[in-house]
């Protein structure tokens, strides 16, 4: 886990907070080991999976809605050789606005993250080991950060040379309908890095900040000025031999949906104004293969520019359903879709 974080104290103390093993009993994918204290807890239901579906489910809650600044909430995860386990949760995940008062010492300048030592941020982490033919299915509703809050969120998924996975991660652009806190935190650094057999095999980070505070860049517009019309960001990795066939269709369908858009009016829509309501779905993907240097695993990256989340969910539904042959039930399915 050092190694996975790069020393990253905060991150690694959030994947202290929970455990959940899933290891082979009786012929089938079993949770035999679970312990979370908060602010995580983890449930796992006898889900209404398929007959003969060899899949764990669990859920992971965060303890009154949220977290709340200076919350560290994280997990540790292992999957055993030829193992499934999907982890969902069970709505979005709020991050409340940074506590000044609480965190007097906190600079007012300067958020301190980005090393994992800010003081006061709420951190997010996962850490995970899937085994050989084994699959994990990370598969979160959104994260909706509210006004002034700070949050990093790091995630690291080790693989067997044979193990596979499908992360899905993503993030609103907050409390939209209230007062218009549209991008109004603070900052939020998102960082997943899948490894295969310990070599880097994915590495997706992203920063949003309220001010770019960078001397060398031009630009005094607000967060929710430079993000245009845009109000979910999602990210959706799919590595691995038991996933190389939906790798492969999820790239057919966000170029086919790519070429679509671009035959009306491609992504031009981001730079409009947020104001601006239409009747069809704002929304962009694009796609990229993944090969691993000296790896049988393949796979691939899609990202999604959206207005609403409805839309993302809709495109993950399609993009992940052919999961539910492993899975033993459509991922999102619980939703509200049919």
């Amino acid at each position: 886990m050092e190694r996975a974080f790069a020393g990253d104290e905060r991150a690694i103390a959030a994947c202290a907070r929970a455990r959940l093993d899933v290891e082979r009993v009786a012929s089938t994918s079993a949770v035999t080991r679970m312990y979370a204290e908060y602010p995580v807890k983890l449930l796992a239901p006898k889900a209404h999976v398929m007959p003969g579906s060899d899949c764990a489910w669990a859920y992971s809650v965060s303890c009154g809605g949220g977290l709340v600044s200076g919350d560290a909430s994280g997990t540790t995860i292992r999957v055993a050789d030829g193992c499934a386990l999907a982890l969902a949760t069970q709505g979005t995940q709020k991050v409340y606005k940074h506590n000044k008062r609480r965190f007097g010492e906190f600079d007012d300048k300067d958020t301190g993250s980005g090393r994992g030592g800010g003081v006061g941020e709420t951190v997010a982490a996962l850490h995970a080991t899937v085994g050989d033919g084994a699959l994990l299915a990370v598969l979160p509703d959104p994260t909706q950060i509210f006004a002034r809050a700070v949050f990093r969120q790091t995630q690291a998924i080790e693989l067997s040379a044979t193990g596979s996975c499908v992360c899905v991660d993503w993030l609103t652009a907050g409390r939209v309908a209230h007062g218009n806190e549209r991008w109004a935190f603070d900052e939020a650094s998102l960082r997943t890095r899948v490894s295969v057999d310990g070599e880097p095999a994915v590495i997706e980070s992203q920063r949003l900040r309220a001010s770019t505070r960078e001397p060398m860049i031009n630009d005094d517009r607000t967060l929710s000025q430079r993000m245009g019309a845009v109000n979910v960001l999602a990210t959706v990795i799919i590595l691995g031999p038991r996933v190389q066939a939906l790798a492969k269709t999820a790239v057919a369908w966000a170029r086919e949906r790519a070429r679509a858009s671009m035959l009306v009016e491609g992504a031009s829509w981001i730079h409009q104004p947020a104001s601006l309501k239409r009747e069809d779905d704002r929304f962009f993907v694009s796609a990229s293969e993944i090969t691993p240097a000296d790896s049988p695993s393949s796979g691939a990256v899609l990202r999604f520019f959206a207005q609403d989340s409805e839309t993302v969910y809709e495109a993950l539904r399609v993009v992940l359903a052919p999961l539910a042959a492993d899975l033993g039930a459509p991922p999102y399915a619980e939703r509200g879709a049919a």
